[in-house]
Order: C-alpha cells, then sequence, then structure tokens
C-alpha cells in the first residue's frame, strides 16, 4: 500500500469526508440537510418505539396510571411514527428525482476536469491509477460518504437518546454500555487500521484475480486463450493470487479474530450478562426497579453496545472513503499546465510556423524525445516528417497540436509564441487524425465530425467525405447509413468495421473539415503500399491550398512533399525533396532503398 495513504490521518479523514458532503450539497443543496432530518427522525422514532413505548406501558401497568392517559401518549407516540412513514414515502419520491441530479453533476465536474488536464496525465500510470479510475465510482463514493456520516448521526441520536434514559433509571447501568466504548477507544482505532489493510490488500489481490478470471470469459481474449498456451499463464497467476489471499489471512486472521474474542467477551459476558443480572436482581429481589425500567435497561444496553461497535465500522469505512477522495481532491485541484485563456488573442490566418532548437523529454524519462528540432512549415506546403518507429515523430505532433510544451526552445505561428494565442483558436487551426485513432460508439456521422447536432447539410458533407476515402458503399449497405452506430457497445445492430475501413472513416475526418492546416499522423498504417498512394492522392486532391504535414516511416507518400524531415533518435538528421535526399545518398537514401521493393510508383517517383 502506498506510504502516504497508510498516512492518512484522522484529522485528514474528517476533512476529506466534509468535503465529499460539501460537494453532494453544490450538487443538490438540500439533499443532505432532508437526510440529516430523515436519519434524526428516524433515529427518535426507534427510540420511542424500541425503547421508551415499552418502559412506558409497562409501568403505566405496573403504577396503575389511568387509561385515559396511557391511551393518549401511545396515541401520540403512534401518530408521529404514521406522520415519519408518510414522510418517508414522500422521501423516496424525493430521492428518486434528486439521485439523477447528483450524478449528472459529479460527471459533468469530473469529465470537464478530465478533458482540461493536460495529456502529460494520462500518460503518467500513477495519475491513472489514482484518479482516472476514480470517476467511475464518484456518485456511488458520495453517496456512501453521506450515508456513514448519516449512520454516525442516527447512532449518536440513539444512543444519547437511550442513554439519558439509562441515566435517569440508574446511572450505574451507563457503566456497563461504556465498555464497549472504552475498548474502542483503547484498542479500535488499532483494530481498525489493521482492518483497513487487510481489506485494502484483499482488494488488490482481488482485482488481479478478477482480471484473471475476465480473461476466460471475455472475447477479447478468447482467440489467444484457446490458440495458444496463454491459458496456463493465466491459470497459473489465478493460483497465485488464492495463495496470497491465503497468506494475508494468515498474517492478518488472527489479530482480527483476537480483537473480535474480545470484544465478544466483553459484550456477553460484562455487557449482557451483567446486565441482565443486575436489572433482575434490582427488580425482582431489591424491587427497586419498575418493570418497565428493567426492560428498558435490558434490551437498551445491548442495543447501545452494539451501535458503539458499529461506530468503529463508520469510523473504518469513513477513512476509506478518506482514501477515495483524497485522490479525487487531488485529481480536481490539479492545476493545468496548458489551460484556456479568454483573454488571449485568437489566432490570425496561418502563414507560417516555426520550431526553434525544440527539445523535449517525458516525465520520468532521462532520454529526450525531441533533441534540437529547426523545423519550418509555410503556409499552402505540404510537408513530410519521416523516420523509423522510435523516432520522435508522434511527440512532434503532440507539440504541434500543444498537448504539450516543449522543455526547451520554443514554436512560433506567424512569429509568435503559440503559447501567446487563446488555446481553443490554436488548436481550431488542424485537422488531423492519430495514428492511434478512435472510433466513438456514435453515429458514424458523429465520428466523422467529431460533434453532435448533425443537420441534413452536415450529413451530405460526411457522405463526400466518406466517398473520398473510399469506405462510403460499405457505409451505404448500414440499414441507417450515415446515421448508423459504430460498434456493438450499446446498439446490438451497430456497425463493426475491419481495421481499414475504421481508418477511412478516421481519415474522413479530414475531408469533412475546414481547417488550415491538416496533420497526418501515419493515417494509412491500416492499408497496403498501393491503397495508402491512392489514399494519399485523395487526400492531397482535397487538401488543395491547405498546409499538409504528414508522418510516416513508409516513404512512398514523401515523393509527393514539398519538404522532407527526417528523424532520428529525436532530431531532425536530413532535410530537402525527395530528389535531393536520395542524391545525399545519406539514411533517407538508405531507408528508401530498402522499402523500394514494396512501392507502385514507377521509375519516375524516383527519379
Amino acid at each position: 500500500m502506498d506510504k502516504e495513504k497508510k498516512k492518512l490521518g484522522w484529522k485528514r479523514t474528517f476533512q476529506n469526508n466534509g468535503y465529499m458532503i460539501g460537494l453532494v450539497m453544490k450538487a443538490s443543496p438540500g439533499l443532505f440537510w432532508i437526510s440529516l432530518l430523515h436519519v434524526v427522525l428516524s433515529a427518535i422514532q426507534s427510540f420511542l418505539f424500541r425503547t421508551y413505548l415499552f418502559k412506558y406501558a409497562l409501568n403505566a401497568l405496573q403504577e396503575g396510571k389511568p387509561i385515559k392517559t396511557v391511551v393518549i401518549t401511545i396515541s401520540l407516540i403512534a401518530a408521529f411514527g404514521i406522520v415519519c412513514f408518510v414522510f418517508y414515502r414522500i422521501l423516496w419520491r424525493y430521492y428518486e428525482k434528486r439521485f439523477p441530479v447528483v450524478d449528472a453533476y459529479f460527471q459533468n465536474l469530473l469529465q470537464k476536469k478530465a478533458a482540461e488536464v493536460d495529456l502529460a496525465c494520462y500518460e503518467d500510470p500513477a495519475f491513472y491509477d489514482d484518479y482516472v479510475k476514480a470517476i467511475n465510482a464518484a456518485t456511488d463514493k458520495a453517496y456512501a460518504t453521506m450515508n456513514n456520516v448519516l449512520d454516525f448521526v442516527w447512532v449518536v441520536v440513539y444512543v444519547v437518546g437511550a442513554g439519558a434514559l439509562i441515566a435517569v433509571i440508574d446511572p450505574i447501568f451507563l457503566l456497563f454500555a461504556l465498555l464497549p466504548l472504552i475498548y474502542t477507544l483503547l484498542i479500535g482505532r488499532r483494530r481498525n487500521r489493521i482492518q483497513h489493510e487487510y481489506d485494502m490488500r484483499n482488494k488488490e489481490v482481488g482485482r488481479q484475480k478478477d482480471y484473471v478470471r475476465r480473461t476466460f470469459y471475455l472475447r477479447d481474449y478468447s482467440k489467444e486463450m484457446r490458440l495458444t498456451e496463454m491459458w496456463k499463464v493465466m491459470y497459473k497467476r489465478m493460483h497465485s493470487s488464492v495463495s496470497e489471499m491465503k497468506n494475508i489471512v494468515r498474517q492478518y486472521g488472527f489479530k482480527l479474530m483476537l480483537f473480535r474474542y474480545a470484544f465478544d467477551l466483553i459484550y456477553d459476558l460484562l455487557v449482557s450478562t451483567g446486565t441482565i443480572v443486575l436489572a433482575a436482581y434490582k427488580t425482582l429481589v431489591r424491587k427497586t426497579m419498575l418493570l418497565g425500567d428493567c426492560f428498558v435497561v435490558i434490551n437498551s444496553i445491548s442495543s447501545i453496545a452494539g451501535n458503539v461497535e458499529y461506530v468503529g465500522e463508520v469510523f473504518v469505512n469513513l477513512h476509506e472513503n478518506a482514501l477515495y477522495v483524497e485522490n479525487l481532491r487531488t485529481f480536481l485541484d490539479y492545476e493545468v499546465k496548458i489551460a484556456e485563456d479568454e483573454s488571449a488573442p485568437a489566432v490570425p490566418r496561418f502563414a507560417e510556423l516555426e520550431l526553434k532548437n525544440v527539445s523535449f523529454t517525458y516525465g520520468g524519462q532521462t532520454a529526450p524525445a525531441l533533441s534540437g528540432v529547426n523545423l519550418t512549415v509555410k503556409s499552402g506546403e505540404r510537408i513530410a516528417v519521416v523516420g523509423h518507429n522510435g523516432a520522435g515523430k508522434t511527440t512532434l505532433v503532440k507539440l504541434l497540436q500543444r498537448l504539450y510544451d516543449p522543455s526547451e526552445g520554443e514554436i512560433l505561428l506567424n512569429g509568435e509564441n503559440i503559447k501567446t494565442y487563446r488555446l481553443s483558436s490554436y488548436r481550431d487551426l488542424y485537422g488531423i487524425v492519430f495514428q492511434d485513432y478512435r472510433l466513438f460508439a456514435t453515429t458514424v456521422a458523429e465520428n466523422v465530425l467529431l460533434r453532435g447536432n448533425v443537420t441534413d447539410e452536415d450529413r451530405e458533407k460526411v457522405k463526400d467525405a466518406l466517398k473520398r476515402a473510399g469506405v462510403y458503399e460499405k457505409i451505404e449497405s448500414l440499414p441507417e447509413g450515415v446515421d448508423s452506430t459504430v460498434t456493438k457497445e450499446f446498439d446490438k445492430d451497430g456497425a463493426v468495421f475491419s481495421g481499414g475501413e475504421a481508418q477511412k472513416i478516421s481519415i474522413a475526418r479530414l475531408f469533412a473539415g475546414d481547417q488550415e492546416i491538416v496533420i497526418m499522423d501515419e493515417p494509412t498504417s491500416a492499408l497496403d503500399p498501393i491503397a495508402e498512394q491512392e489514399m494519399y492522392r485523395n487526400m492531397f486532391d482535397a487538401c488543395e491550398g491547405k498546409t499538409v504535414i504528414f508522418i510516416s516511416h513508409r516513404l512512398s507518400s514523401a515523393t509527393m512533399a514539398d519538404r522532407i524531415y527526417m528523424f532520428e533518435n529525436g532530431a531532425v538528421i536530413e532535410e530537402g525533396k525527395h530528389a535531393e535526399l536520395l542524391a545525399k545518398n545519406g539514411k533517407y537514401a538508405e531507408m528508401w532503398h530498402k522499402q523500394a521493393d514494396s512501392y507502385s510508383i514507377g521509375e519516375e517517383a524516383s527519379a
């Protein structure tokens, strides 16, 4: 377990739970207070019906109180119960309406933040594990925190009421009620810490076990599991997880058993048995206690002791929730480094883009991904960035998009550092297809336009883009055409595309856009060389008059570029036109000749 999480003290625990309650109150201001009223009324009702009513009725009979007085008192208590019952029914209707509001608030809050945080956060495993996963459980944890706080309030109200009643009857019985509390104060915190460690380690191993279990039945793994011996690896890992769980039980089980045994000994022998013996003695032998008081003492002491024990569980849950909230707060409080500034100027019409001595190193890495890169792109040019995988080409794209800022050097647009422009305005310059593109489980049209609110005019634009990308025939064959849902995630009739078809749909985004600069990051990697050439010709035709930057480790398309930048180990090692670079007989020429057999572009292209 993370050391920092282990050290989360009670002060921070209470602060974090209060923070989460504050978010719930922002989501739905009345929800917490109405729920608090609900809990207080419920505790009072439980005290009246489970404790006070029996005491009053039995004592009244024993003391011979007038029937009219007894009936009025019991009727008032019954009327209170009926009012509570009606209030609870109305309250559930209120909850049904407010719960979706709270869920929407948390999803909006977290999704907005997730869209703002820097890309570096998502490429940091610690960020992903600790914060991004938290989004999936935000609403559940909010309710869990609120319910734990309300449970504590319920216990306090009930215990105070029952304790006050016992104190009136005979204060000596409060000593029996305090024994579990003394136990909890003395060793409860240590028990809670050990219980928490036990639960956390079990959850950690449980996640590994659940992952292995999923690999045996999920379709994503079905072919490999049947055609290889990977199932043996997973089976062995499952065996290791079960063995680890046994070790956890051996490490913590005996200690937790001793804690449980000590509490049971106090609860059963000293509290329950001691209370019964003393109360019976005072009622039957000394006759100093009424029958109703005897019943209340015996019943309430056990109830108080049980609730005091439950407080320990509540604090364990509050601490567990606090650990989650700690990650959530760090996520929500994260200060975005590349942020939108509404007061910054919009980008003027594009004329020139220049990288001056740009270097960049990813967080946690020592070797730079880019080193001293100088590169110029003028309006209307076709620029090819080529090199082997890992040469730094995709990192260059990320910097151009301002997903990262350079570690050294600067990127200039029309002579001004791109940091001076409004972020959204700058990014609107670009239309881009990434190497690791994704199709969303929405309609084909929304996937091409990358937005909603699709009009009939938009649909025609999408159809034209799909035709240029060479995939419209497939889309046209679908029952809903461009309005067909992609994937079967939420629609059993959703369309499933091959790798090449999916890539063409992503490329259609370029044809449907009107951005000034088009970036193609290995856009045709799923296509064969012949299809690749045709796709590039179509893209260049569609991008006539626009600035095009295309990234590739295959050089067949580089022949169409006005200028080529050859990358190796994060640096530009050669620059020039295709024919010029071949004439240099350097790295580019070497790479070209190695790949030439797969090209279908003829002698003219290599001249």
